[in-house]
C-alpha cells in the first residue's frame, strides 16, 4: 500500500472495496466478454445496480464500451487489468502478513505502512496520527512516550477540535528536547486543541526520592494520577543497547542486558525476545505491565534492526495495536519463522 492509498483510505475509507469490485468486473471481461450487464452481476456476485454504477464511471473513463451484444474491454481497459492484479495481489499480501504476525504476536492487530528511505518515520506517523483520530473521544487522557517515532505522529496529526488531556508517558529523557515526551505531548495537544501536563523527571532516580516527590509536590501526584487514567497510550520501541546509551545506564546495568539478552526497550523497561523483563529504570510513569488495564495502545516502531526489539516489547504487552514498516514487518516474519507469502 503506497502513501497514496494511505491518503486516499483517509479521504474515502471505503477505496479498497470500490477498487476491488471494479477489478472483479474488468477481470471478468478479460474472459468472458461481451456479455449483459445482468449476467455481470451474477458472475461477480454483485449487485445489478452497482455493477451499473461501476460500468458507467469506466465507460466515461475510457475502460469499457457497451455495444448491442453487451459490455466490452477497451484496448485502455485490457492494459489496466494486469496492474490492478499486480496492486491489489500486493495489497493482499501486506493484509496477510499483517493477520499472520497479529496471531503470532498475540495482539489486537498489526498495520503495516510502506518502507521508503528517509520518509519511513513520517508514513509511521501518519498511520499512527490516523488511528488515534479513530481512537479518541472528546476529553480523552493521552500518554505518550519520547523519540522520534512518537515527534513524527505529533507532527503527523491535524488540527482537531477533540480537547483531551494529555500528558508524557513516563518522566522526560534523552538529549534532543525536540524528542522528549514533555514536549511531544504539548505538541499534540496543540495540534488536538487540547491541553497538557508536562512530568519534569530525570529516570534513574531511587525508589526513596520518588515516593517522596510523590508525597510532597502536588503537581507531580496530579500529573501522576492523570497518567493512571489514560484511556490512549502511544508508545516507541527502541533497541536495548540504543537506549541504554542514550540513558547512560551504568556499567553493571549493561552487562546485566548484555547477559540476559536484552533486545528492546520500551517505557523504561528492557526485555528479551521471548518478552521477559530484564530491567526496569525508575520513574513516575507507565510502564510496560501498565498496558494491560489501559483501554487503547499504540505501539509505533520501524526498521529492520528493531525486528526483535519490537517481538520482544510486543510480547511483553500481550495487547495493543502494533505500527510498523515493511522492513520490520519483513524482519520479524523471518524471526518468527511465518512462512514466506
Amino acid at each position: 500500500m503506497n502513501e497514496f492509498l494511505m491518503i486516499c483510505e483517509r479521504i474515502v475509507p471505503e477505496i479498497v472495496s470500490v477498487l476491488k469490485e471494479r477489478y472483479k468486473i474488468l477481470n471478468h471481461l478479460v474472459y468472458e466478454e461481451p456479455i449483459g450487464r445482468r449476467t455481470l452481476a451474477t458472475a461477480t456476485d454483485l449487485p445489478e445496480r452497482t455493477v451499473r454504477s461501476h460500468i458507467e464511471l469506466m465507460r466515461a473513463n475510457g475502460l469499457v464500451d457497451i455495444y448491442k451484444p453487451g459490455i466490452f474491454l477497451t484496448d485502455e481497459g485490457h492494459a489496466i487489468v494486469p496492474k490492478l492484479r499486480n496492486f491489489l495481489n500486493e495489497l493482499d499480501r501486506i493484509n496477510e502478513l499483517e493477520h499472520r504476525l497479529t496471531e503470532a504476536l498475540h495482539i489486537d492487530r498489526v498495520i503495516i505502512t510502506p518502507t521508503e528511505g528517509t520518509l519511513m518515520v513520517k508514513k509511521l506517523g501518519f498511520a499512527a496520527a490516523k488511528l488515534l483520530q479513530e481512537l479518541l473521544e472528546p476529553d480523552s487522557v493521552v500518554a505518550i512516550s519520547g523519540g522520534s517515532t512518537m515527534a513524527a505522529v505529533a507532527e503527523e496529526m491535524p488540527v482537531l477540535p477533540f480537547n483531551p488531556i494529555v500528558v508524557p508517558a513516563r518522566g522526560g529523557v534523552g538529549e534532543v528536547v525536540d524528542y522528549q515526551a514533555n514536549v511531544i505531548a504539548s505538541v499534540l495537544a496543540e495540534r488536538l486543541r487540547g491541553t497538557y501536563k508536562m512530568l519534569h523527571l530525570p529516570d534513574g532516580l531511587s525508589q526513596d526520592s520518588l515516593h517522596m516527590l510523590m508525597t510532597c509536590e502536588p503537581q507531580i501526584k496530579e500529573i501522576g494520577d492523570l497518567i493512571s487514567r489514560t484511556d490512549v497510550l502511544l508508545f516507541g520501541i527502541g533497541t536495548a543497547m540504543r537506549m541504554a546509551d542514550q540513558r547512560h545506564i551504568a556499567d553493571d546495568v549493561r552487562k546485566q542486558l548484555v547477559d540476559n539478552h536484552a533486545v528492546g526497550e520500551a517505557l523504561g523497561q528492557y526485555c528479551d525476545i521471548d518478552g521477559k523483563l530484564i530491567y526496569s529504570t525508575n520513574n513516575i510513569g507507565l510502564s510496560l505491565p501498565d498496558v494491560a488495564k489501559i483501554p487503547n495502545v499504540i505501539a509505533v516502531a520501524g526498521g529492520q534492526d528493531k525486528s526483535s526489539a519490537i517481538i520482544g516489547v510486543m510480547r511483553a504487552c500481550q495487547k495493543g495495536i502494533l505500527i510498523i514498516d515493511e522492513q520490520a514487518a519483513e524482519g520479524m516474519r523471518q524471526l518468527l519463522q511465518i512462512s514466506a507469502l
